[in-house]
């Protein structure tokens, strides 16, 4: 069974949905239905990260705070002249 839907977008993405039904040869519902379709409803429940990412926030935890008043430029000067033996 299929229910008639009303929607509100911007003109230019009406047009773009248009070109794009028309080269897949489809009509604009059938690609919206499709897209719908294929999200999942428990994509909205938190994920796992995976192994490496788990373990990249658990060292981000162990690492001091970046202080307000802290420059990277500053950093980048001192780094430079100490390099290039520069005064």
């Amino acid at each position: 069974m299929t229910t008639k839907l009303t929607l509100s977008i911007d003109s230019r993405v009406v047009a773009k949905a248009r070109r794009i039904s028309k080269l897949r040869k489809t009509s604009i519902s059938a690609m919206v239905a499709h897209y719908i379709a294929s999200i999942h409803e428990d994509e909205e429940e938190e994920t796992t990260p995976a192994p490496l990412t788990q373990h990249v926030l658990e060292l981000a935890q162990k690492v001091k705070p970046v202080p307000d008043d802290w420059d990277y430029r500053d950093e980048l000067s001192d780094a430079i002249a100490e390099r290039y033996d520069v005064k």
